[in-house]
């Protein structure tokens, strides 16, 4: 009896081998494990959106990438995608902004803008709103590089925060040169020369006016104005007439409008009783106020009069 193999039965045992190599490896290389939850991930966002308060919510994930665009998540990984929605106002993905970072890990606003709040000329929250906004701009509906861990966090702050400082602003009229007609020096003196000095605000337009009977004869209607670009400044204004150069006869009335532009409001200032050596002084302080849109896209206006939004970190 010959028990011997067949002298090419070797190739049959490589091809076996070869096809079990070959079905082991489509083996490793189909998907063993499921994509994402976007689900969970949005339930987790909508339980911190969903509080009147201030609420935060975490989710360990396993995506690679994720993408938040305006009121939905894209979470992807090896294994496949996954989409969900929320239905509670618009997400900001924060990623790359430590200050909205910091906030979304549980910082408190007044440390993370204490620098704009201590600022009497700074509005904190105006430049909170810039920062989200930036971050909107960078990160919605682009692919973020995920860590692993999702973090939400509904912001609401107090939307009497901070205010700005009033602006203070002052001026002074004053009889700066006096001059006497032909022959009458040793009589009196008259009014030639009248000056406003201001000091306050950055690109205050002021116009100024002074009016009187000239010492002589006739009447006179002198002005000018100016814009203060540094803040503070000074008009003089000349009394002169046109043929004998007259100067005023005192007193003289003067009258200083300031013009409205912007927060800063118009203001009138007049007094019909200017004599020499004279000196007139006035004082403002102009309340300042940051209008907020309510209507805003990514922040809104609560029942309680607070500000909310909602921070995401991927």
């Amino acid at each position: 009896m010959d028990l011997e193999a067949p002298a090419d039965a070797w190739y049959v045992y490589v091809a076996v081998a070869i096809v079990s190599i070959a079905l082991a490896g489509l083996a490793l290389g189909v998907s063993t494990g499921p994509p994402p939850d976007a689900e969970q991930a949005a339930n987790t966002i909508e339980g911190a959106t969903a509080s009147e308060l201030t609420a935060s919510a975490s989710y360990d994930h396993d995506a690679d990438v994720v993408t938040i665009n305006r009121q939905t998540i894209t979470m992807e990984n090896d294994h496949g995608t996954s989409h969900a929605s929320f239905s509670y106002g618009i997400v900001v993905p924060v990623n790359g902004d430590e200050r909205l970072e910091n906030l979304v890990h549980g910082a408190e606003f007044a440390d993370e803008y204490e620098t704009e709040l201590q600022d009497g000329d700074t509005h904190a929250f105006a430049v909170f709103k810039q920062d989200v906004e930036a971050a909107f701009d960078e990160n919605t509906g682009n692919a973020l590089q995920a860590n692993g861990e999702l973090h939400a966090r509904q912001l609401t702050i107090d939307a009497g925060i901070d205010e700005l400082e009033p602006l203070s602003e002052s001026a002074e009229v004053e009889v700066t040169e006096t001059d006497s007609l032909p022959g009458e020096g040793e009589i009196r003196d008259n009014v030639r020369e009248v000056t406003l000095r201001y000091d306050g605000v950055e690109g205050r337009d002021v116009h100024f006016e002074v009016t009187g009977d000239y010492a002589g004869s006739g009447e006179f209607e002198e002005s000018d104005s100016e814009r203060f670009t540094t803040g503070s400044g000074e008009i003089p204004i000349e009394i002169s007439s046109s043929n004998l150069r007259q100067p005023g006869d005192e007193p003289v009335t003067f009258s200083v409008t300031f013009e409205e532009d912007g927060e800063l409001t118009e203001e009138t200032w007049e007094d019909d009783d200017l004599e020499i050596d004279d000196l007139e002084v006035w004082e403002n302080e102009i309340e300042r106020e940051v209008e907020f849109d309510h209507d805003h896209l990514l922040i809104g206006l609560n029942d309680g009069g607070n500000y909310y939004v909602t921070l995401v970190i991927v």
